[in-house]
């Protein structure tokens, strides 16, 4: 019996293990043609799509309406700013520590940009055209590898279409553990429990 339970409790950490050190894959692909903005969203792990959702959201769910009406009930006065404020000065060196955390996770696997771009006037598409084709080529050694913009300049009409694609793969593994020791520190657990009303 205990070889099973210990077994059983070997397999959870492992599983848990598994979740903080194996990164997961994020993907959004945005298109924009006209008005219209459409793409979706992609959480996967293991070659396992956890989360996808489209962008934008074609309705509500019931739980967001619900959050929507708690936002409305809550109320901010002069005085919980200040206190908000003021939690959250003492609190920043953790949450600092968070940010630094989330950066350090993020690693970009792809960024893709294809950009149809038309200004008031010729003029102003190529300059603003100009601008973007120098930055991209002289941080070609500096951002990720592979970064790929392609602006195709429109002198004639207003417009401004493409297609956005970036792709990450983001560990959880420091996050959890700066996560957990901001937690641990009085100044975040009020900031949390007076952000959550």
């Amino acid at each position: 019996m205990i070889t099973v339970l210990l077994a059983i409790f070997l397999v959870l950490v492992l599983i848990i293990f598994s979740f903080l050190l194996i990164p997961f894959q994020v993907s959004v692909g945005l298109t924009k043609k006209n008005q219209s903005l459409n793409g979706d969203l992609r959480i996967s792990w293991l070659g396992l799509t956890f989360f996808k959702r489209k962008i934008p959201s074609l309705k509500e769910s019931p739980e967001e309406k619900k959050d929507k009406k708690d936002d409305e009930k809550q109320k901010w006065d002069l005085e919980r700013i200040k206190k908000v404020l003021r939690l959250l000065r003492e609190s920043w060196p953790y949450i600092e520590r968070i940010l630094w955390s989330i950066l350090s996770s993020i690693k970009i696997q792809e960024i893709y940009l294809d950009l149809n771009l038309g200004l008031d006037s010729p003029a102003d598409t190529a300059i603003v055209t100009g601008y973007i084709w120098a930055f991209t080529e002289s941080t070609r050694y500096l951002l990720p590898r592979p970064l790929k913009i392609h602006v195709n300049p429109d002198f004639e009409n207003k417009i401004m279409d493409g297609f956005f694609y970036l792709k990450l793969k983001f560990k959880f593994f420091s996050l959890s553990k700066e996560a957990l020791r901001a937690v641990t520190k009085k100044p975040v657990r009020s900031l949390i429990s007076e952000l959550r009303g």
